[in-house]
């Protein structure tokens, strides 16, 4: 058995997150139909990240094994090939066999962008939050330093979000201002269900000055879900990379 990485992009508007589910379109459903029909086997695809509904990708990575000879090259353009226009393979990559995409990474990039003018974005709008009302970026990026580091986010994780443990690392955050877009950039070693919106919907509320920046520690020892912002719409938020 052969085990194939692949580095995945996609503007995920139109599909219900990555993992496949009853009755939904979803990315992994549609990658694991196209590679059966180019390796003429079934083939299942194991993603490093399982994105959420309208959640887009430029590095997303994944994995399957086939016994198909058939060269990653040929198996790359095949892919790009039959797969609709919104979704693109970067990279096919032959791996050793205990290659894991999701057991093996070691860090996630993200980023969440936020269009803060009066006016809606045109080009932009599949890929930013539209905020019409003024945000503070600076208090933002202020906010953030309370959220380096290794800390118990069980206040910024989906209610539903079953875990062992709500324990993670950022290992960088920031927030940057170029001109009317608001980028919240954000590296850590994993991530619970909705925590990077729930970040962006409570870094969005700093910006608001509904929140102060200091309040994210309180918002930490907490623990408390409620005590955080709102979980901030998906389409502002793209997966960027996976290292490993």
């Amino acid at each position: 058995m052969r085990t194939i990485k692949l580095v995945i992009g996609y503007n995920g508007e139109r599909y219900e997150g990555w993992q496949s589910q009853r009755n939904s379109k979803t990315l992994q459903e549609l990658f694991e139909k196209t590679l059966s029909r180019i390796l003429k086997e079934k083939t299942d695809l194991i993603s490093a990240s399982r994105t959420d509904s309208g959640v887009h990708a430029l590095g997303q990575t994944a994995h399957f094994k086939t016994k198909n000879p058939l060269p990653v090259a040929r198996i790359k353009s095949a892919l790009n090939f039959y797969l609709p226009k919104d979704v693109v393979v970067f990279s096919a990559k032959e791996m050793p066999a205990n290659f894991h995409a999701r057991y093996q990474a070691r860090s996630k990039v993200y980023h969440y962008d936020i269009w803060n003018s009066p006016t809606r974005p045109l080009f932009e709008a599949p890929f930013t939050l539209w905020h019409p009302g003024k945000l503070d970026a600076a208090s933002m990026n202020r906010a953030t330093r309370h959220l380096k580091g290794k800390h118990d986010f069980n206040a910024f994780k989906a209610i539903d979000g079953e875990t062992k443990s709500s324990v993670r690392e950022i290992k960088r955050i920031s927030v940057k201002k170029i001109k009317t877009l608001i980028r919240i950039e954000i590296k850590g070693d994993g991530f619970l269900k909705h925590m990077v919106r729930i970040i962006a919907g409570t870094l969005i509320e700093v910006g608001r000055k509904k929140l102060k920046p200091q309040a994210i520690q309180q918002i930490l020892s907490s623990k408390d879900r409620t005590k955080a912002g709102p979980t901030a719409k998906p389409q502002g938020l793209t997966l960027l990379k996976i290292t490993y």
